[in-house]
């Protein structure tokens, strides 16, 4: 393997600093749109911002509709989790490929009651040497009430349960955070202010650093085996007298690395996810020649651009997605 591995210990304290980091910088933000906002009631005079579109240009009462229609296209697929296949379903193909190409390990750290603290190492470019996963199983007392052994219901509780999930990385926070709390497989904080900057299409549903922990936990046999001992835990304490208080499971550094296999595992990504994303069909040629047609010899500037835009995409022989 190359890269030097990621440390699981003081993980804990590291995630938590971070993440009160991550909500101070939240609630000074001024740059965010609210609920309130997105449904109509927008001031102008705040000059904010989107890239809706492609180039960066003020919000337009056209854009607030856009917003609105994508949160309540989220709405439609809510629901408590989303499984791994489908998460990675979702998922955009660069941030597949960088899983792929940066992101080599994930490893157990901390274990307690269904959820999962991970850490997994960093990109070529990152500021830290390691990033913080939160993974949370939310059918795990179903997991525990499954009858046949702990490693089945291991197996069953990664591969088939739905999950909810959460980084500590830039691109989870400001692209997917929205995207997780409207879809309802958010961990941790939700986000319900809309990201009309950075990722005003909602697209996509892991990071890079997710797509690898959420493609191992599928995989890893030595992972299954954590969760199965997790599982076989709690469903003793069940019967024990006195409080049936949750054990936590610490990992050394030492059997963390003893899960790692000898090389990154393939990040697949299934062609049948449930809820993988189809895009719009692209437009012929003679769509594009029409629409050119409709918006050649306007004055205005945004018909001027538009006519810019069609008369490149024939230049090129492409279609464009509708």
């Amino acid at each position: 393997m190359t890269g030097s591995l990621p440390r699981v210990g003081n993980a804990v304290q590291a995630l938590n600093a971070q993440r009160q980091r991550e909500l101070d910088s939240r609630r000074l933000a001024k740059s965010i749109l609210s609920p309130t906002e997105v449904a109509g009631k927008y001031s102008a005079a705040r000059m904010l911002t989107t890239t809706l579109g492609g180039t960066v240009r003020p919000i337009t009462s056209a854009d607030l509709m856009a917003f609105k229609k994508s949160v309540a296209a989220m709405g439609d697929k809510a629901r408590q989790g989303i499984t791994a296949a489908e998460a990675l379903g979702l998922s955009r193909p660069s941030d597949v490929q960088r899983a792929r190409e940066q992101i080599h390990y994930s490893m157990i750290a901390r274990m307690q009651a269904g959820k999962l603290h991970i850490v997994t190492d960093s990109g070529p470019q990152s500021k830290v040497t390691r990033h913080h996963v939160n993974v949370e199983a939310v059918q795990y007392a179903s997991a525990l009430a499954q009858p046949g052994t702990p490693l089945a219901a291991a197996t069953w509780l990664v591969k088939q349960s739905a999950l909810k999930f959460e980084c500590d990385c830039e691109h989870f926070r400001y692209f997917l955070r929205f995207v997780a709390t409207a879809g309802g497989w958010v961990a941790g904080r939700p986000e319900h202010g809309f990201p009309k900057l950075k990722n005003p299409g909602l697209d996509g549903a892991c990071c890079k650093h997710l797509a690898r922990t959420l493609s191992d936990l599928q995989q890893s046999a030595g992972i299954r085996q954590r969760i199965a001992t997790m599982i076989a835990e709690d469903r003793a304490r069940i019967d024990r007298p006195g409080k049936a208080r949750p054990k936590v499971f610490t990992v050394t550094q030492r059997e963390a690395e003893a899960m790692l296999p000898k090389r990154a595992r393939t990040i697949r990504v299934p062609a049948d996810a449930p809820r993988r994303v189809t895009l719009a069909p692209t437009a012929s040629q003679q769509d594009i020649a029409l629409a050119l047609k409709t918006y050649a010899g306007r004055s205005d500037a945004n018909s001027k651009a538009i006519a810019r835009a069609l008369a490149a995409l024939a230049a090129h022989g492409v279609g464009a997605r509708a």
